[in-house]
């Protein structure tokens, strides 16, 4: 990812018997970056080599310091990245001089030594024996004093740890993440032992740590302020977004998205250099029902569980993902920790929705996923007739469906707002019933009944578009007009990716009803593979939704870059704007 400007210095800070080379090819790749060199890896005194170095406090915090004045006389916001017990005396350093950073980064910093803790340091610095007892002891002091104090100051940080150090253990990024007042962010690094950015794992820090300087640093345009402001008041859950992820704005921004809804023309370059600002996780493959038509029936993945630790470390591998959906090829429901993962992602100020077909949305579930901070649920309903639904959604009990939709609407409507829509994927098998599911949709209080046409090119010999006679056509014009009738809103696909939909729903009305069946030729509305990103319960991202056997990487194990914009994703995104596009994109509605 490129940086712009120079709108801001960084400072890395080595630890204790350390020296810059710690940080590898971090400080070339932050340059590489910029329109000047503003990098500062110092080099902390008595450490040049010459003998075993001792901890001098009020020595190092006043490098720390005046590195950080340089750039402060520069006009320059700073960034502060400290590696083992430099991450210490950044901590540090910004208490006793006031510094205000823009971002920290703790790199495998020590929270708390203790004699176990010591005795690990000893057996693998290659230092331990030189080192006087009086310099273990300072360091032993300060970096327990400094793990224990509370930091009231709102800045963001980011912790990065190696999973496999053996010398800090990742477990210590749970005692840090309570320390701070701000937004603070965990990334563990796969196979990654103490020496984070020259060992295994090397490549995913350096990814990490960049991209957050990346975001830190980057100089707001007027035209990114006037788009975000814009959309702040169509969508008021973006200032509470924006207060846990304040580095997020220039990638909302420039989500195709936020351009429709600014009147700015879309970046579908293939190359994207802001990432995704939607997140679809799948939490859990199985499932309650046996859809003939679902992508979940041809696959062969077995059935598992994303577990809640995994789910929050997805999170904090994207960061800009404002909304969180939990939807995939299982039913999210069936998952244990269900209203757990929709509470942590809502206390990280992320809009969060699932997709359910409410069999298992009892009234206490609904009760714990509305307490839990859930924003919009989808509800799956192609079919209120038992024996239709019996053909194209085995394993539904329809009245089961619509008590638990009736019955979620009312604790919603007596707890807090929830926006609620049915959708339904309309076959030739269903076309002819769909007056019947409108006027039963339209007594179930909720905003919107939403249509699609079949997707995947095994349905094709199932879809409106290339098997619709006249007499579908005509049914599908009847169900429409009538939902109209009934001040029912009929939404098409189109709008799925929307910001702002309340008030944009107009451009995404079913009229003419036609635009259920028909398709187009060229790549129109779907933005996903340049703002959204498809997790599935492994941690796999996909190139879209709609290929959940396409693998771009995974995000647990590979460097984002290498995922959001390697030779899969950019691939995809030329060919979604070519001639002839992809045959799974010229038959998806959404196209």
């Amino acid at each position: 990812m490129s940086l712009t400007s120079a709108a801001a210095g960084v400072v890395l800070v080595h630890g204790f018997t350390g020296s810059p080379d710690d940080f590898g090819a971090l400080p070339d790749r932050v340059r590489a970056g910029f329109a000047s060199p503003p990098v500062v890896a110092i080099r902390l005194p008595g450490h040049d080599g010459s003998g075993a170095p001792t901890f001098e406090t009020d020595a190092f915090l006043s490098a720390i310091a005046e590195a950080a004045e340089r750039f402060r006389a520069e006009g320059r916001d700073l960034v502060l990245v400290g590696h083992s017990t430099g991450g210490t005396l950044a901590l540090a350093a910004v208490a006793r001089h006031g510094l205000e950073p823009r971002l920290l980064v703790l790199a495998s910093a020590p929270n708390r030594v203790d004699g176990e803790s010591l005795s690990r340091w000893n057996r693998q610095s290659a230092d331990a024996e030189t080192v006087s007892l009086t310099s273990v002891a300072r360091m032993v002091s300060l970096v327990n004093e400094t793990g224990l104090r509370p930091v009231d100051r709102p800045y963001p940080v980011l912790l990065l740890h190696g999973e496999a150090d053996a010398l800090v253990p990742a477990g210590e990024v749970d005692a840090w993440r309570n320390r701070f007042a701000g937004p603070v962010r965990t990334v563990l690094v796969p196979g990654a032992g103490h020496d984070l950015f020259r060992g295994a794992g090397g490549a995913f820090a350096l990814d990490a740590v960049t991209r957050a300087i990346a975001d830190a640093a980057h100089p707001a345009t007027p035209e990114e302020t006037d788009a975000v402001a814009r959309l702040a008041i169509a969508e008021p859950e973006v200032a509470r977004f924006l207060a846990q992820s304040p580095f997020s704005a220039r990638h909302l921004a420039g989500s195709p998205s936020c351009a429709l809804l600014t009147g700015r023309t879309p970046d579908l370059t293939p190359e994207f250099h802001t990432e995704p600002v939607f997140a679809n996780i799948e939490i859990t493959t199985r499932c309650n029902l046996r859809c003939p038509f679902c992508a979940r029936t041809p696959s062969s993945r077995p059935d598992a569980e994303m577990p809640p630790e995994r789910f929050g470390r997805i999170l904090d591998l994207l960061p800009h993902a404002y909304r969180i959906t939990l939807v995939g090829l299982g039913e999210p429901l069936l998952h244990p920790d269900v209203a757990s993962m929709v509470a942590t992602a809502s206390g990280r100020g992320r809009r969060v929705a699932l997709a359910t077909n409410a069999m298992a949305l009892t009234p206490e579930i609904s009760r714990r996923l509305i307490d839990a901070g859930l924003d919009a649920v989808a509800f799956s309903l192609d079919a209120v007739s038992p024996e239709t639904a019996a053909r194209v959604r085995p394993g539904t009990a329809v009245d089961t469906v619509l008590d638990h939709i009736r019955a979620f609407g009312e604790i919603a409507r007596g707890t807090r707002p929830v926006g609620t829509a049915v959708f339904s994927a309309v076959s030739i098998e269903t076309a002819p019933f769909l007056e019947s599911l409108v006027e039963t949709v339209a007594t179930l209080g909720v905003d919107v009944l939403m249509l699609s046409d079949l997707n995947f090119p095994g349905n094709l010999s199932h879809t409106l578009w290339n098997n619709g006679c006249e007499a579908l056509k005509k049914s599908v014009h009847g169900a429409v007009r009538r939902a109209f009738e009934l001040k029912l809103p009929v939404l098409s696909v189109s709008g799925l990716e929307e910001f702002a939909q309340p008030e944009r729903y107009r451009e995404h009305l079913l009229l003419p009803p036609a635009r259920l069946y028909n398709r187009s030729a060229r790549q129109r509305y779907c933005f996903s593979p340049w703002q959204t990103i498809p997790v599935a319960v492994d941690g796999t991202v996909t190139i879209c939704d709609c290929r959940p056997d396409e693998s771009a990487g995974n995000l647990l194990d590979s460097p984002f870059a290498d995922i959001w914009n390697g030779a899969a994703m950019t691939g995809h995104r030329l060919r979604m704007v070519s001639l002839p596009p992809p045959e799974p994109c010229a038959i998806c509605p959404r196209f």
